[in-house]
């Protein structure tokens, strides 16, 4: 609580004498709801599907700053094994969950049905100084995120939201809490540059797409707590070619505890990288990131890279990316890729369709000596999204 009024006395601060003024009538809501659904042609894929319906107001006061409040609400029914992109990726006994990947192996899966989050809650303040943010919120880490373009806005092959097979294993959008509650302050961008810092104090908020609070079987439930980030964001267009190149670098760093394995478990550092470059019809990019997974041994690290490109033509996004992830506290190796085509029907709906090869190999040993077999439920991905 003290740190959540010490947070909002420095955005009275912020506000100086605006926030005295009498002068609130006008304010400025928007609201907008989206509906995704993903399916693919491999074995025992089901359909899955996301909603979200989001509402912002703002105000601008007459020194130019803009104080304002956002939510979001989200229902998610993705593949029952990797609800929070976590999991368990085997079958023999359990060595601890990865802070970050959210993977460990365990003596069965765990199955999660439709879930239901308030993904974003926050207040902010922006002006000539910055902007700074209070509430249920993304890390800077992964608001500044940059990299390969994909033609699936949901079913990526990298950072999916929806994941019909469940063995997408790239993640390099550098996500750490989650929307756990966390300031973040974000500077203005000065010659197309923008550097962030954000702190949670406990990432214990169960995420959609993040879920640093999910217990696997077999595994004892970890704590991340005192998580602080940096990160940086470019954006430019060079003038000469009109070509708008994008990067970003983050870092981040938090505790990790578990009660039951304190033998096990330290510090989780991160970081991230990623760049794209976008001409006329045609965009490139590529991200990388690596973590240690919050165990001080060394011995569980988890890397991830992807890299893609699309082209506009005929009315079309084609696409194409592949990328590989690998978990060294699960033995987990694995390799994807995708190539497709997406098209905008009318203003609002959208469908995109490809083939997707995923290859995924337990390399670590069982005791008896027998490795895991490999896994490649390859098939045709479909998505539909509508936007409102």
């Amino acid at each position: 609580m003290s740190k959540s009024l010490t947070v909002l006395a420095i955005l009275g601060a912020l506000s100086g004498q605006a926030l005295a003024q009498d002068d609130w009538d006008v304010w400025e809501t928007e609201s907008g709801a989206e509906v995704a659904v993903a399916a693919s042609g491999a074995k025992d894929a089901p359909v899955t599907w996301a909603a979200a319906w989001n509402l912002s107001t703002n105000r601008v006061l007459d020194n130019g700053l803009e104080i304002g409040a956002v939510g979001r609400f989200e229902l998610q029914h993705d593949h029952p094994r990797r609800a929070g992109f976590s999991g368990v990726t085997g079958s023999d006994a359990g060595l601890g969950q990865g802070a970050f990947s959210g993977l460990a192996s365990g003596p069965g899966d765990d199955h999660v049905g439709t879930r239901a989050q308030l993904e974003q809650a926050y207040i902010y303040a922006e002006g000539g100084y910055g902007e700074l943010r209070l509430g249920r919120d993304e890390g800077v880490a992964t608001r500044f995120y940059e990299g390969a373009p994909s033609i699936f806005l949901k079913a990526s092959t990298a950072n999916p939201v929806l994941d019909p097979t469940g063995r997408a294993y790239v993640r390099t959008d550098h996500d750490l809490t989650g929307p756990a509650l966390k300031v973040s302050y974000a500077s203005p961008r000065i010659l197309g540059v923008r550097g962030g810092v954000s702190y949670t104090p406990t990432a214990d908020v169960r995420g959609l797409d993040r879920d640093p609070e999910r217990r696997l079987a077999g595994n004892p439930q970890i704590s991340v707590d005192s998580a602080a980030e940096a990160a940086i964001n470019v954006s430019r267009r060079l003038r000469e070619s009109g070509v708008r190149v994008r990067g970003a670098l983050a870092y981040s760093r938090a505790d990790v505890s578990s009660a039951l394995r304190p033998d096990i478990h330290g510090t989780v550092e991160t970081w991230s990288a990623g760049a794209s470059a976008e001409f006329d019809t045609i965009t490139i990019g590529a991200s990388v990131m690596g973590s240690n997974n919050g165990l001080d041994s060394g011995a569980g690290d988890y890397s991830a890279w992807v890299i893609g490109a699309t082209k506009q033509a005929f009315s079309l996004d084609f696409g194409i990316d592949y990328g590989e992830a690998t978990d060294d506290l699960t033995g987990l190796k694995s390799e994807s890729w995708t190539i497709g085509a997406a098209r905008e029907l009318r203003e609002g709906l959208r469908v995109a369709g490809g083939y997707r090869s995923q290859t995924t190999r337990i390399e670590r040993v069982l005791p008896l000596g027998v490795p895991h077999n490999e896994d490649s439920p390859d098939g045709i991905v479909l998505e539909i999204t509508l936007s409102l």
